[in-house]
């Protein structure tokens, strides 16, 4: 069995993906002070005492901040984490967070194959879960949000995208990889990139990607424009509605959101609706 949780949060972006015998994986570090939910609050809970793995997909202050919070919290719960994975090409001159997070664990993104290619991906299964990670390089890139790490998860038919906080110029550079095209055409559920927000909406991406759910993680200080959110809809084509009964939902209306698979069933789409919700809307 297999469960990936996108997280109701007020800052930044959390994730994680978690098997049946225990296995979780990690991606970024949001935090909700109105529920009281963060990740190594959600890890204590599920009684979590190794993590296999924890992505780092965006590099700016708010996320890099989680990130040591996250660490620092994990060294007090004597939570052990396996290995790291972020955009290889970052220095940790750049990043003084990464540098804080690489004295304790190593990343396993290698940033080049030879003494003058660099490379742009690398894929690898964890658990039988498939990854693969794309990433533009510094220096060709200066920008956090264009410098994310691009994650596609995919087991059986659960097949995601997370593009973290790419915007416009960071997705048009990735389309020019044959390999990245070629990962777009599988994805199937679309997490929408910069919280929905209309500088990382990329129309050419869905020249190669029809996915059937697209997902806005989302809260009250970041409402999606209504223009964008039409976009984002129109490309969802939907699907059964015994997996999911909407095309697009988003972490405001929807709270957190469970992609599930068990066993040869057909994936499941969940959402846990949010207490607050109502005093939001008064």
């Amino acid at each position: 069995m297999l469960d990936i949780k996108i997280f109701d949060v007020e800052q930044g972006f959390c994730a994680a993906v978690s098997t049946a015998d225990h296995h979780t994986i990690l991606i970024d570090f949001g935090y909700n002070h109105r529920n009281g939910f963060s990740p190594s609050c959600y890890l204590s809970q599920q009684r979590c005492t190794s993590l296999d793995c924890l992505i780092v997909p965006a590099y700016g202050k708010e996320h890099l901040a989680g990130l040591s919070d996250f660490l620092r919290q994990a060294l007090i719960d004597g939570l052990a984490v396996h290995f790291l994975v972020a955009n290889p090409s970052l220095t940790s001159s750049q990043f003084h967070e990464l540098e804080v997070a690489s004295q304790r664990l190593s990343n396993v993104l290698v940033a080049n194959q030879g003494s003058n290619q660099f490379k742009h991906s690398q894929a690898m299964k964890i658990h039988g879960i498939d990854f693969a990670f794309f990433w533009n390089s510094y220096p060709d890139f200066q920008d956090a949000h264009n410098l994310s790490l691009v994650t596609f998860v995919t087991y059986r038919d659960i097949r995601m995208i997370f593009p973290s906080d790419l915007e416009i110029d960071g997705w048009r550079a990735l389309l020019k990889h044959d390999d990245f095209r070629s990962y777009l055409r599988h994805v199937n559920i679309f997490v929408a990139a910069n919280h929905g927000r209309s500088e990382s909406y990329c129309s050419e991406i869905f020249n190669y990607c029809e996915p059937e759910i697209v997902i806005i993680s989302n809260e009250s200080s970041q409402r999606v424009d209504p223009e964008v959110l039409s976009q984002y809809k129109s490309h969802a084509k939907g699907c059964s509605e015994s997996v999911c009964a909407q095309p697009l939902l988003t972490t405001f209306d929807n709270g957190t959101i469970t992609i599930s698979k068990f066993l040869d069933r057909l994936r499941q789409v969940e959402v846990q609706h949010k207490a607050y919700q109502g005093q939001l809307n008064k």
